[in-house]
């Protein structure tokens, strides 16, 4: 009875889980996404460019309009860059202010559904190693269904993510061979012919005005298609990272020097405060790193990985923008405060995370019905010795299932706090 409710409880818990996850992923992904808002609205002008040419054109009728038709295409596919551009340079402090808050809140959304999802997962997995105890791993994992769906779920995400580029060329692979294919039936149910025996009976400026239509289109997608996948496997390789990478990464950092901008006496005082600011991130970064990569030997957690992406993500090109081997005046050092005060947060958010795990790692017992406390394994086997003598069958008192429950918490315990596992043993 005490077995089947708690197989009820796993599954219960992990079909909960599962649309969390899927939560957390849908707004980390459109929080990537926005990273790359700039390509993306660039893209889509382009692309409507060529929508309005392509409806108001006819196919040249010789070299000298094919030469016109893509000058202007070029022409105006460059104006809009520029516009772009410039417009994102004039109002450049408002749309990092506007996207960063798009970007923020997308964040928050991914942390509130990863943390609900993180505190299931954690409670289905501690039932989940008391009930394996009896060795019965597959009927374990075939009557946790959800549980096992939900384990395969979070490993085909972290896959998926970590093989982005692979996939968005395989993706644009397909894309061309797909519209390539499309283009050869449609020529050939209407003329009969192939698509190499109708280009080859069609004037060449004909040919090339089509081409070149087709490659801009095509390009526009495929560009937009792997600039998301950069993104993503920038995530991937967060939710990835080994405590090798993390040291060579700050290794390669606190090298930088750092330098003020150029200006008026005034203007560079008004901006030390933020480059101190960036300084003293520098300065700490070995000491958190080496925390951060503590904490991760011993317990694995997917979402501080995240958040030291996250962080070490804005702060690596403020570092490089603000080095000293670049000059900077102050009108764009201004531009970058709004990013220098949100790396406090990101910081914080990274230590408060690694004090948490710590604070489990220190006292895994907390939530321990027998045995809490007992943060080593000295007092776990006293404790233990204690307990069998009140609950052991054989004892006045004693009772066969407490006594069970005692011991499939004590077994899991003792794992836990052996030297190979995450607890001192003194």
């Amino acid at each position: 009875m005490q077995k089947a409710l708690k197989i009820i409880k796993i599954d219960l818990l992990a079909l909960l889980a599962i649309p969390l996850l899927l939560l957390a992923t849908f707004f980390k992904l459109l929080a990537k996404a926005f990273e790359k808002i700039t390509i993306f609205l660039g893209l889509a002008l382009v692309a409507i460019v060529i929508i309005v040419l392509l409806s108001t054109a006819t196919t040249p009728k010789n070299i000298g309009e094919l030469i016109i038709g893509f000058l202007l295409i070029s022409v105006c596919i460059g104006i809009i860059m520029l516009f772009v551009g410039w417009g994102f340079a004039l109002i450049s402090g408002l749309a990092i202010a506007a996207w960063n808050i798009i970007i923020s809140v997308f964040d928050t959304l991914y942390e509130l559904t990863y943390n609900w999802y993180l505190s299931l997962f954690t409670s289905c997995e501690a039932d989940y190693k008391i009930l394996s105890l009896n060795g019965k791993t597959v009927p374990n994992a075939i009557a946790c269904i959800f549980y096992t769906i939900l384990k395969g779920l979070s490993w085909l995400i972290t896959t998926i993510v970590s093989l982005s580029y692979g996939i968005a060329g395989v993706f644009s692979f397909g894309l061309v061979l797909l519209t390539l294919l499309d283009l050869n039936k449609n020529v050939k149910d209407a003329f009969g012919l192939n698509v190499f025996q109708y280009m080859s009976m069609s004037p060449l400026h004909s040919v090339i005005f089509g081409i070149l239509i087709y490659l801009i289109m095509i390009g526009v997608i495929i560009i937009g298609v792997m600039a998301l996948a950069s993104e993503w496997y920038e995530w991937g390789q967060e939710l990835k990272m080994t405590g090798q990478e993390i040291s060579n990464e700050i290794t390669d950092l606190v090298k930088s020097e750092l330098k003020m901008a150029t200006g008026s006496s005034e203007e560079v005082a008004q901006n030390l405060t933020y480059l101190q600011k960036l300084e003293e991130h520098l300065g700490g970064l070995e000491a958190l790193g080496q925390e951060v990569t503590s904490v991760l030997e011993q317990k694995d957690s997917p979402l501080l990985r995240s958040y030291w992406g996250i962080y070490m993500r804005n702060l690596d090109p403020l570092v490089e923008e603000c080095s000293a081997k670049k000059s900077m005046d102050v009108g764009r050092f201004k531009q970058l405060i709004p990013q220098i005060q949100l790396l406090d947060k990101q910081r914080d958010d990274v230590q408060k995370l690694a004090d948490k795990l710590k604070a489990e790692l220190l006292n895994p017992t907390g939530a321990s019905v027998f045995f809490a406390g007992c943060n080593s394994l000295e007092k776990l086997e006293k404790r233990y010795k204690a307990l069998c003598k009140t609950y052991h069958p054989d004892m006045a008192e004693g009772d066969t299932e407490t006594f069970q429950k005692m011991q499939a918490e004590y077994k899991v315990l003792k794992a836990s706090m052996m030297p190979q596992g995450n607890v001192q043993t003194k």
